[in-house]
């Protein structure tokens, strides 16, 4: 997992540094309400290996989707944020995160493109270069999510605060959670 503090003072052009600054600043806290978000989700699935949780990260906490009480939930984002803090910063990384699957697809887009340009424009063989295209992003899709999300799409939650739970029901009667955080220091 990355610090993307030193990579956010490089960026800044001359002029513009205010508005690159709050830019910078949001996703660095999504980035890391998203670290908190699987570490919550990765707690609650080693208490209940059956259950079905989803999770959406917002600047300001994340949304928990499935059947999970409140006070579990609170307890649960309350351990992982001392554990991702506490040396286990491999909480952040969730194998159902929605990353390994945007990474998969865009793996597949890219051999595809390449594959295609390199074939001859036949349908024989621009079929058997999309299912070799195909078969090489799913073999290659798990371990580039992986490396996505612990260096662009989560960051270590080192200056955030757990405040509260909120339980949700949509019009359909499902229901869901928003795990409410703040920014300290």
């Amino acid at each position: 997992m990355t610090d993307s503090a030193p990579l956010a003072r490089t960026v800044f052009v001359e002029g513009e540094e205010t508005n690159l600054t709050a830019f910078w600043g949001v996703i660095e806290k999504i980035r890391q309400v998203h670290a908190l978000e699987h570490g919550t989700l990765t707690i609650l699935g080693e208490a209940h290996p059956k259950q079905r949780l989803g999770g959406f990260s917002t600047d300001r906490g994340f949304f928990v989707y499935g059947a999970v009480e409140a006070g579990e939930l609170l307890r649960a984002a309350h351990s992982a944020l001392v554990r991702l803090n506490n040396g286990e910063p491999e909480l952040a990384i969730h194998p159902q995160c929605g990353t390994n699957l945007s990474v998969g697809l865009l793996a597949a887009a890219g051999i595809g493109l390449g594959v295609s340009a390199i074939l001859p424009r036949r349908l024989v063989p621009q079929l058997l270069g999309a299912g070799f295209s195909a078969l090489s992003a799913v073999q290659i899709a798990k371990q580039l999510g992986t490396l996505a999300q612990r260096h662009v799409t989560t960051a270590l939650p080192r200056n955030l605060e757990v405040v509260g739970v909120r339980s949700l029901t949509d019009g359909l009667g499902r229901s869901s959670h928003f795990v409410q955080t703040q920014f300290i220091g």
